[in-house]
């Protein structure tokens, strides 16, 4: 019997082992020709995965596909909504690891082109949990996702955790010697910088990251530094430097780089300059951008004198701008049938994962009935083994029944000792109570005392510069008669509440006194009662992690 159990579980893993191994295998030449150029030339990789038909592939090939369109599509720039449905089959498909990573990653950035930044941001981390921090291939999607993230973080304009994500990424990068990555995020933490008004911090990274980009001769990335280089300058000349720089480097960029060249131009007043440089912004396909371009020529036009021309490029403007204005209400609908998609996708996983459950229980079953045929087979062939082994088990169950008893036993004193010590604590509160009581008959006789109620009959709606505080002499003295009059309760706040300050100490004996915030504010030389609400937010934290 055993012999035989040994075997099928031997077999069992055998199956699971090919199982896991075939989820991975890639055979397909043309597949592997797009894998090796996906780096290096994504649009031929691009063209090779179009012309494939992911029919006749196997299905760890067809996941794999997947996975490269995707990826091939991101580094194009085109919308990820034609790989939706192949990244959901690849998240399912994948159980674990990089490749599971990298579907979550493109998903992420889908939805972040959707305007979906929570389900993006769940992606995202769900994506980390799958990558460790020893292999390169890891380390290199690993830092793409805090990229992603600080991109995230950036556009929702919170610059200190969109900083805080790109440094993650640049650890990742730096330790799997990836220069693309570390010029991207150098560029991404200068931008911050430049938000957050340090011009100094900004060129510095920026310059950084063109370092990186230029090294590894990244026209694109080079180009997005150089157009954000010329956004940070103030002066004409390093923008006009800067943008013509992006505008040799990239195609991509090159009508938002001709608008900024078009303006520093305009500002120097070198109007055929301006004029030609917004011109060639007007053949982006952007509308944006055309909008952009129209108002430029607008601008040009009013301060050549042709208002004429300035009245039809001003038209044209607002033709753009109402076309933008259709096109974002499409986009919303296109989203929210997007949604609709997203939903309807998760209910037939919901019922495909209740299908599967209801399979299991009847399979589970089914092995349960068996087994308890072949248990009953084997008792029968041997009767007399069974009943020795039936004796020595209702001897084991009476042990384990007297074992039990004394331990219902040890947990009912556990009970009982708990209960005397809650009582206890108890009475200790209230004798504390009490004293403290005490002390407050003892505080309210005392000259500061009186001071303090004086200033607590103050009008609150008092301008503050008129309000008066207690002196520093005066908190002193507060300070020193709290000190001696509530010594004991003092002591026992620092013996349970080991964090508490000596100001979280006092604020809490004159809380005895029953005085409201306003009036504790006072004590501390403070006439905003904001500052009182924000300390006892404080102590209960403190109290709660101990």
């Amino acid at each position: 019997m055993l012999t035989r159990l040994n075997s099928l579980l031997s077999a069992l893993c055998l199956f699971l082992i090919l199982v896991s191994c075939n989820k991975n295998k890639v055979e397909n030449k043309q597949l592997l020709r797009a894998e090796t150029l996906i780096s290096s030339s994504p649009d031929s990789s691009y063209q090779i995965l179009q012309s494939i038909s992911p029919d006749p592939l196997s299905k760890s090939e067809q996941m794999y596909y997947g996975l490269l369109l995707a990826e091939a599509t991101d580094k194009k720039y085109l919308s990820l909504l034609a790989c939706d449905s192949l990244l959901n089959e690849a998240i399912h498909y994948y159980d674990s690891g990089l490749n599971r990573a990298k579907a979550l990653m493109y998903k992420g950035r889908l939805q972040s082109q959707m305007n979906m930044y929570t389900e993006a941001m769940e992606n995202y981390f769900a994506a980390l949990k799958e990558l460790g921090e020893a292999d390169k291939k890891e380390l290199r999607i690993k830092g793409m996702l805090y990229e992603d993230l600080g991109n995230l973080y950036s556009n929702q304009v919170l610059t200190e955790k969109s900083t805080e994500a790109f440094r993650q990424a640049e650890d990742c990068f730096m330790r799997c010697d990836c220069k693309e990555g570390l010029a991207s995020v150098a560029n991404g933490i200068g931008w911050n910088y430049l938000l957050q008004g340090d011009t100094r911090l900004a060129l510095e990274h920026m310059k950084r990251g063109l370092g990186f980009a230029l090294e590894k001769n990244d026209s694109a990335i080079a180009a997005m530094i150089y157009h954000n280089l010329s956004c940070s300058y103030e002066d004409m000349d390093s923008i006009l430097f800067y943008g013509k720089r992006s505008l040799a480097f990239s195609k991509r960029l090159a009508s938002k780089a001709a608008i900024v060249v078009g303006y520093a131009f305009l500002n120097q007043e070198h109007l055929d300059s301006a004029e030609y440089y917004f011109r060639q912004a007007l053949c982006d396909t952007l509308m944006e951008t055309k909008a952009l371009a129209l108002y430029g020529l607008k601008d040009v036009m009013d301060v050549g004198g042709e208002p004429q021309q300035a009245l039809k490029y001003s038209e044209a403007y607002s033709g753009v701008m109402d076309s933008i204005y259709f096109h974002k209400r499409s986009s919303e609908t296109e989203q929210k049938a997007y949604e609709h998609e997203a939903e309807m996708k998760v209910y037939k996983d919901k019922m495909k994962m209740e299908k599967q459950r209801l399979s299991f229980i009847i399979l589970s079953l089914f092995v349960i009935v068996f087994a308890v045929w072949y248990v009953q087979r084997v008792k029968r062939r041997k009767k007399i083994m069974q009943l020795e082994h039936e004796r020595d088990v209702a001897s084991l169950k009476a042990d384990i029944a007297e074992s039990q008893y004394h331990i219902a036993s040890l947990r009912m004193e556990q009970e009982q000792d708990k209960e005397r010590i809650s009582q206890r604590e108890s009475e200790i509160r209230r004798l504390a109570d009490e004293k403290a009581e005490l002390c407050n008959i003892i505080f309210k006789k005392t000259p500061i005392y009186r001071k303090v109620e004086q200033l607590s009959r103050q009008e609150k709606t008092t301008k503050k510069q008129n309000l008066r505080i207690l002196l520093e002499d005066e908190q002193k003295q507060l300070r020193l008669s709290i000190m001696n009059i509530y010594k004991d309760y003092i002591a026992y706040l620092r013996q349970t509440y080991p964090k508490y300050t000596e100001d979280d100490c006092i604020f809490l004996c004159l809380s005895l006194c029953g005085w409201d915030d306003f009036t504790i504010a006072l004590c501390f030389g403070n006439v905003n009662k904001q500052i009182i609400v924000q300390r006892r937010h404080r102590m209960k934290q403190k109290s709660d992690i101990q």
